[in-house]
């Protein structure tokens, strides 16, 4: 598959996911639906083209580097914390360690979609 298919599939798939019947729900329920991973080679737009989508479809974006968990990056153990938002109970995982002043991925991811989800369901 080359980037031009790729994008039409994510394009394709996110139009499913955020289709709606007549009373507004959602065709296929959140439950049911699954991240979208693009894998390849990087420098081939991967990234590029996902805020593309969203922008031209009007969706919110959370875009995350896989490379953040290459060994060099492992720094520190795994936890899981309780955590609410949007009034929900989630458990989130935060690291024992960080990477010199930088907040810990996780729990800034978090606290970032917190801020600015979008709250229609």
């Amino acid at each position: 598959m080359d980037i031009k298919q790729a994008k039409e599939e994510i394009r394709r798939t996110v139009l499913a996911y955020t289709e709606r019947d007549a009373l507004g729900a959602l065709r296929i329920p959140m439950v049911r639906q699954r991240p979208l991973l693009l894998m390849g080679p990087p420098g081939v737009g991967k990234t590029a083209i996902f805020y593309q989508l969203a922008q031209e479809l009007g969706v919110n974006l959370v875009s995350y580097t896989m490379t953040h968990h290459t060994r060099q990056s492992a720094l520190g153990l795994p936890v899981l914390r309780e955590k609410t938002f949007g009034g929900k109970s989630f458990t989130a995982t935060e690291y024992t360690m960080r990477e010199s002043k930088k907040p810990a991925f996780q729990p800034a991811f978090y606290f970032w979609m917190r801020s600015t989800a979008s709250r229609k369901r």
